[in-house]
């Protein structure tokens, strides 16, 4: 085999290795993130004190930033995200949890990589909630069918160290950070208090109600808010003794309140929200509308955003720093609706913005194209210099010695 022959075969692998890489390549390539104007189906929602950016699951899907620009954040293949917890001491510090298995994943670069870390083996199920108590590094995993979780957060790993087996799906999980290793999980029927920094729990029995909903506000002392089925907002400091905080609610003494949800500001501890609504009826139970109420005093008086606005309220949830700033989301929608003075996203705004940018083409597939292309024009030469300088051994000879007859 001669030297053409060899350069030929040589150029050919080249070509096909180069066509081979950039396909793959273009394969396996990811989609860029989704951008958003609006969210449309919240399940979860974590605003982060001292940040602008809040983060929340919609439809499974983790994003982060703010009414008007939502950006996607990577997470595991096949994931599908129910839940998500940024840590309050170190907003780059992330949790999610998933509803298609017993597990929570963590990442320390703001959702450029992540840990798996399972929680249990033999349940099917998912997380429900998660609380990150961030001076204890601790956090708190409630799950659909299989109670609550205990793990500590060891900057390498994070280890498991407790479970509270539950016949109920755990609905709230709320844990402060200041130090004082205070948390609550709440179930549809019992609220539970973590005590020796969730190494135990012990059931809350003396509300004289069923709890609804669950909050914590890092202020100094801390404050736990419960809001209840009939007797409005009670309000302790250490999770043992309960008093009412009704007053501007419209409570009044033989009627049934009931605090729908509860959210506090992260960026504004003092600054509470609360969606009630009223029972009606004794054999019969009736429900009012539901309205929303804020406090900037940590629930000693309140005002009213949006009393007359007849909405099934089920969820709120706050922008941080925005004194009344607060979006709630209904029975009939989860798509967030603005309440007293958080932005609105117009709807021209929404109709411009695309949903999603094409994939981009990564830097190894543009490469393998290029010298794919290199390798072809040089086989094209290459071949087309070996056939022109083959020439016959022996050259016709018939012009120059003409055949005779007999």
């Amino acid at each position: 085999m001669d030297a053409r022959k060899i350069a030929i075969v040589a150029l050919t692998i080249v070509l096909i290795v180069a066509v081979f890489t950039g396909a793959v390549s273009a394969l396996s390539g990811k989609a860029s993130p989704v951008v958003r104007t609006q969210l449309a189906n919240v399940r979860d929602f974590n605003a982060v004190a001292g940040q602008n950016d809040s983060y929340a699951v919609d439809g499974g899907i983790l994003f982060k930033g703010q009414p008007g620009a939502w950006f996607q954040v990577g997470t595991p293949e096949q994931m599908i995200v129910s839940a998500v917890a940024a840590d309050p001491t170190d907003p780059n510090v992330i949790y999610i949890g998933a509803a298609n298995e017993m597990a929570i994943y963590r990442s320390l670069d703001n959702g450029s990589s992540w840990l798996r870390v399972p929680l249990a083996d033999g349940y099917v199920g998912g997380v429900t909630d998660i609380a990150v108590d961030g001076i204890q590094r601790l956090l708190y995993v409630g799950t659909d069918t299989a109670g609550l979780f205990r793990l500590r957060d060891v900057g390498s790993s994070i280890i498991l160290s407790g479970h509270l087996l539950l016949d109920a799906p755990v609905l709230d999980v709320v844990a402060d950070s200041t130090g004082k290793g205070m948390a609550f999980a709440r179930t549809e029927w019992n609220l539970y208090r973590a005590e020796n920094y969730g190494l135990a729990w012990v059931a809350v029995n003396n509300l004289q109600s069923i709890a609804t909903a669950v909050a914590i506000a890092d202020t100094d002392p801390v404050k736990v808010y419960v809001g209840t089925m009939d007797r409005g907002l009670l309000v302790s400091n250490d999770g043992q003794e309960w008093a009412t905080a009704n007053e501007g609610l419209n409570f009044v003494p033989g009627s049934r309140l009931m605090v729908k949800d509860l959210a506090v500001d992260p960026s504004q501890p003092d600054v509470l929200y609360a969606a009630t609504s009223y029972l009606y009826g004794t054999s019969e139970i009736h429900e009012s509308a539901g309205s929303v109420a804020v406090s900037t005093d940590g629930a000693q008086a309140w005002t009213f955003i949006n009393e007359a606005a007849n909405l099934p309220i089920v969820e709120l949830l706050p922008v941080p720093g925005v004194t009344g700033g607060v979006y709630a989301l209904t029975t009939g929608s989860r798509t967030p609706l603005a309440l007293g003075n958080a932005p609105i996203v117009s709807e021209v705004a929404v109709a411009s913005q695309p949903l999603a940018q094409p994939a981009a083409t990564s830097v190894t597939s543009i490469l393998a194209w290029v010298i794919a292309g290199l390798a072809a024009l040089a086989l094209v030469f290459a071949v087309a210099m070996d056939l022109r300088n083959r020439r016959p051994d022996v050259e016709p000879t018939l012009a120059t010695n003409p055949l005779r007859s007999r």
